[in-house]
């Protein structure tokens, strides 16, 4: 009896130390022994969740269409708080750079900021504007640009003597307002949509006399609309297109208004903007308009200039 009993007493005893060994040997304690004794195989860990690629910045720092550098120049937005920009330039067929411009530009924040050029102060044609860059999406941004102008006749210097004569006794209001659509579908391409319309009044003439102000559309009340695109050839070069076609154009004075033609009014141009350092772009453009055969001599003419951002 001993000799059966013996063995019996043994093996369980073996049994018993191996089931405590494999008890300690597993992480989760008993649970994973009991598996393993009724022959289960544990369910793998869940595998770990997938991570969200980044999608692709609007505006990527340090090319044309980042905020510090985009172009303003008859688009949707506004320069970043606290931005200055300074800008010198001849030559030009529209309000903030006709004949030439010295002009300074702020960010105040929000997106908001002022301009005004001085050249045409140091001329007597006071000026100052305001734009507000109010909606900034990835795909569409929109902004309102409003202004206020005055021109003095006696304090325009500039003219010659027959000018001066008749120049001298009038008096110009304008007050321009845009609302300008702006959208970078693509990493290479701009479109750009702008309505204005300008009040104008000339005081001390008729609607029909020519004058320097009713020559360069200074005292022209207008409606207008100016698409345009700009098609970014590298990261510090844009090639831009705009048009100017108004609906409505007409020279308004005390004694009446008289309607401009669409022919005499409409105008196109095709610039080259370029980053030349950090902090120094060039703009040269080619301008055809009827307006610029009266300034200058010649419908087809050049314009330029040099914008700082300090």
């Amino acid at each position: 009896m001993k000799r059966v009993v013996a063995p019996l007493l043994l093996a369980l005893a073996e049994l018993s130390s191996a089931s405590a060994s494999a008890a300690e040997a597993s992480p989760d304690g008993a649970p994973g022994s009991a598996d393993s004794a009724l022959g289960n195989t544990p369910a793998p860990p869940p595998a770990p969740a997938a991570t969200p690629e980044p999608k692709e910045p609007a505006r990527t720092a340090g090319d044309l269409q980042s905020p510090e550098q985009v172009n303003t120049r008859y688009s949707a937005y506004s320069l970043p708080a606290r931005q200055l920009s300074f800008k010198a330039g001849a030559l030009g067929v529209g309000d903030g750079d006709l004949y030439a411009q010295v002009s300074v530009s702020y960010g105040l924040g929000a997106r908001v900021q002022l301009n005004a050029n001085l050249m045409h102060m140091g001329v007597g044609l006071f000026n100052l504007t305001a734009g507000w860059h109010f909606i900034d999406t990835r795909y569409f941004d929109l902004g309102a640009r409003l202004g206020a102008w005055y021109g003095h006749g006696k304090w325009f210097w500039i003219a010659n003597d027959v000018a001066t004569q008749i120049v001298s006794k009038l008096d110009v209001i304008k007050i321009p307002f845009e609302l300008t659509a702006s959208s970078m579908p693509t990493r290479w391409l701009e479109l750009d949509l702008g309505v204005q319309y300008t009040y104008a009044m000339l005081f001390g003439t008729s609607a029909r006399e020519r004058s320097i102000f009713t020559d360069n559309e200074l005292g022209t009340t207008q409606f207008f609309v100016r698409p345009g695109v700009r098609i970014f050839i590298t990261g510090n070069t844009a090639l831009e297109l705009f048009a100017k076609l108004p609906a409505y154009s007409a020279v308004n004075a005390e004694s009446g208004s008289a309607k401009l033609p669409f022919e005499r009014t409409w105008a196109m141009e095709v610039g080259l903007r370029s980053r030349l350092v950090r902090g120094l772009f060039g703009n040269i453009r080619l301008q055809y308009a009827p307006i610029a055969d009266v300034l200058y001599g010649a419908r087809l003419y050049p314009a330029f200039d040099i914008e700082i951002r300090p």
